[in-house]
């Protein structure tokens, strides 16, 4: 996997370990049988470990899906009772911060 984008942070479990989690994404490659893939990994969590290819019409949305796959298991991790913290300043991380587009891009159109 070409990694093109990774996020580490840290995971403290209801049962209290704290553990660090890495995502990755990968390239979004052209694949001979299927349109396009594009794999997404996962480290530390305990719901999903992967890699895990995800299979789009184009590039981009096979990006879309590993991405949205990503914030689905973050999130599930979350309902079970699960903290997110940055890895750097071990504050809180908002998760909707982490997939959000908003506030982030500059105010040109």
């Amino acid at each position: 996997m070409e990694i093109i984008a990774e996020r580490r942070l840290e995971v403290q479990y209801p049962d209290g370990a704290l553990v660090p989690v890495c995502i990755r994404v990968g390239r979004p490659m052209a694949h001979p049988k299927r349109d396009y893939v594009c794999p997404v990994q996962a480290e530390g969590l305990r719901l999903w470990q992967g890699p895990k290819d995800f299979v789009g019409v184009d590039s981009f949305q096979a990006l879309t899906l590993g991405l949205r796959f990503l914030y689905e298991m973050l999130s599930t991790e979350v309902e079970r009772g699960a903290v997110l913290y940055w890895e750097r300043t071990k504050q809180p991380l908002d998760l909707m911060n982490l997939f959000s587009l908003q506030n982030h891009l500059g105010s040109g159109g």
